[in-house]
């Protein structure tokens, strides 16, 4: 079974592919993989799933497609065809723009199209990639080689941060004054989170709380179905 992941920009795939190595050795003995496709931008994004999806959809009878796109900025499409004040409806814009392309480029009808969207799942990054090396906070403090209690600059959940300093902006901060370096999302981003040794420790504190719930529903429903756990 192929697994095929659209996001943004490469940053996220060498990211997500670091952080899932162990993940995707662990599927292909099963004959499972997984695939992170970029669009290059956010507005690239939403031109772009309903076709690609579809398309895997129809191509593959088990495929399983996944929108990951970032759930921040979305001010800017306030008004416009793809706004999205919240994760619930940049889900359904998602769902909307790949059923749309099933039915007007596939060919499907209606039912059709509902069965083969039972396959694709959209969901986000909240905010953006960089709530992972958040996640990750004693890697991140390992790469920075600093013993600083990193956590007290950001909320918890880490997917839950303000809008105006978002976790990417905070990485860039904590690189600038702890390494005297300007973070490199394609480079810093794989190195932090290939040091992650076992994925629970991105998804839960130590007291059990869950760091990133909705990073946290993607693995499990993908782990649902190609039968190999992530964590």
């Amino acid at each position: 079974m192929k697994v095929w992941i659209y996001v943004e920009g490469p940053a996220d795939v060498y990211g997500l592919n670091a952080l899932w190595e162990s993940w995707t050795e662990n599927m292909r003995p099963h004959g499972h993989g997984i695939k992170v496709i970029p669009f290059y931008g956010k507005d690239k994004f939403f031109l772009k799933i309903g076709s690609h999806a579809a398309q895997k959809l129809v191509q593959d009878v088990g495929a399983l497609v996944v929108g990951l796109p970032d759930f921040y900025p979305n001010r800017p499409y306030v008004g416009k065809a793809f706004e999205h004040p919240d994760l619930a409806l940049l889900k359904q814009v998602q769902q909307k723009l790949v059923k749309e392309a099933l039915q007007e480029t596939q060919g499907k009808g209606e039912k059709e199209a509902d069965i083969c969207l039972s396959r694709f799942y959209p969901t986000a990054l909240k905010h953006d990639l960089e709530m992972l090396l958040l996640a990750a906070v004693e890697e991140l403090r390992a790469y920075l080689g600093t013993d600083e209690k990193l956590e007290n600059r950001w909320r918890k959940p880490v997917e839950d941060q303000n809008q105006n300093h978002p976790p990417k902006h905070i990485v860039e901060e904590l690189f600038r004054t702890k390494k005297g370096c300007k973070y490199k999302d394609t480079s810093h981003a794989p190195a932090v989170l290939r040091k992650v040794t076992n994925m629970r420790q991105i998804i839960f504190e130590e007291n059990g709380q869950v760091k990133c719930p909705v990073f946290q529903e993607m693995l499990d429903w993908i782990a649902a179905r190609v039968g190999v756990s992530a964590y």
